[in-house]
């Protein structure tokens, strides 16, 4: 018989035990000891399948049943029972005891003993066994459902750790991408910006070579009409030297002058003939100074002539450019003319100015006319455009070419009323030719 105080150690065992499993095994032993039986079967409640499912089992050495029809035969019985009555100890035949266990209302499981009843003795302590062990059996439920609850808890943020993991990754993923969409988005509007330039310029030369068509051909006329004219003048003009060799130093030069202009016009005839396609220039030391001087001498009575000073501010120790003395000497020619063209009033002007700028000679033409419009400054330098009501619109188109086929550029500034710039810039190479 077990005493009070195997009891309670017992039942403190059960209480302190770490799983089901220990808590039936100290309730078996008291159990034996308390009632005798043939056998115990401890039924569990199973929450999600509302029925008693098999826990532990023990039979005597004295009982010859059959331990696995044991199990079937009680739980069969049990669960009968449970429907019929969850909360009343029974017998379930003459060598069955059935005893449910409940805790606040809650079925945890049964007590099934190989007995007719419950020593009369031993109830009290039967009693208290079987309240504890109720008791005992739903805190181990909680327990192991709080451990259930706990380890899907931890498993889903595990989970969800992996989900943000794999969200970060494939947001950088999205930004490389959209890094990349937007670094070839820009290559490609580059390349369509490109592109288009391209075409412009493919387009832009595709007219001027129709208009240098046009401008060989009239060239090619013109030549042809003028040049026995000019044979004839340039004979006539070689007699007067002959008979004016001894005539005053001023008249020489002046023939002479006469003669190298006439000289230019032929020249500026073959040019013309050759415009539309590349020509040959000399690639000689350029005086720049001594060119705009010699300008300056050559337009200077026909200036005087229409009431307009031209001033030059010539920059000392100027680098020296390679090229072609009469091509650049025809753009400063031109320039001056246009500009005499736009000069007006009492104080009309024409400056020519020059300075070293870098690895670059700057030449400078401003006037103080009437400026050009600025719907009028992008077309300047198109061959056949003109404003003028006299004139083919060939100088400015000319000097451009001359100016590039030199490697340099040629830009001009202007305002309505404020007169108008032209700058020259000629690079400063080195590697000359020698005459």
């Amino acid at each position: 018989m077990t005493t009070m105080p195997d009891l309670a150690c017992t039942l403190a065992n059960m209480l302190c035990a770490g799983s089901v499993e220990q808590t039936l095994s100290f309730a078996l032993a008291s159990l034996i000891t308390l009632t005798q039986p043939q056998w115990v079967c401890f039924l569990l409640w199973d929450v999600d399948l509302q029925r008693y499912i098999v826990g532990e089992t023990w039979l005597s050495d004295a009982t010859e049943q059959n331990p696995a029809a044991l199990r079937r035969l009680v739980l069969r019985q049990a669960n009968t029972a449970y429907l019929s009555d969850p909360h009343t100890a029974r017998r379930l035949d003459t060598t069955a005891w059935y005893h449910p266990l409940n805790a606040h209302a809650a079925p945890v499981g049964a007590v099934c003993l190989g007995v007719e009843q419950i020593p009369r003795e031993a109830q009290p302590a039967y009693d208290l066994l079987v309240r504890s062990l109720s008791q005992t059996l739903y805190t181990n439920a909680r327990l192991e459902q709080a451990d259930r609850e706990r380890a899907e808890l931890e498993s889903d943020r595990q989970r969800l750790e992996q989900l943000l993991r794999a969200v970060e990754v494939q947001q950088r993923t999205i930004d490389q991408l959209l890094a990349a969409e937007r670094q070839l988005s820009a290559s490609l509007e580059a390349k369509v910006e490109e592109r288009t330039a391209a075409l412009r310029a493919a387009q832009n030369r595709l007219i001027q070579s129709e208009k240098l068509a046009v401008i060989g051909q009239l060239a090619s006329s013109l030549a042809h009409e003028l040049n026995n004219p000019l044979q004839a003048i340039e004979s006539g003009l070689g007699l007067v030297m002959t008979e004016l060799n001894g005539a005053a130093p001023e008249v020489q030069q002046d023939l002479t002058i006469i003669a190298q202009e006439l000289e230019r016009i032929q020249t500026i005839f073959r040019q013309m003939l050759d415009f539309y396609r590349p020509v040959s220039h000399d690639h000689l030391p350029l005086d720049v100074n001594a060119l705009c001087d010699g300008v300056r001498i050559l337009m200077r009575k026909r200036l005087q002539e229409a009431g307009i000073a031209l001033q030059l501010q010539l920059a000392d120790s100027l680098p020296t450019p390679c090229g072609d003395s009469n091509q650049i000497k025809q753009v400063l020619l031109n320039l001056i003319l246009n500009a005499a063209e736009a000069a007006r009033g009492d104080a009309a002007h024409i400056e020519l100015a020059t300075a070293a700028q870098g690895e670059t000679v700057r030449i400078t033409l401003t006037d103080n006319g009437s400026g050009i419009a600025p719907e009028h400054l992008p077309r300047l330098f198109e061959p056949l455009f003109t404003t003028k009501t006299r004139g083919l619109g060939l100088g400015l188109a000319i000097s451009r070419e001359i100016i590039e086929r030199h490697g340099g550029k040629i830009s001009v500034a202007s305002a309505l009323g404020s007169g108008t710039t032209f700058t020259i810039t000629l690079p400063v190479t080195g590697g000359c030719d020698h005459e």
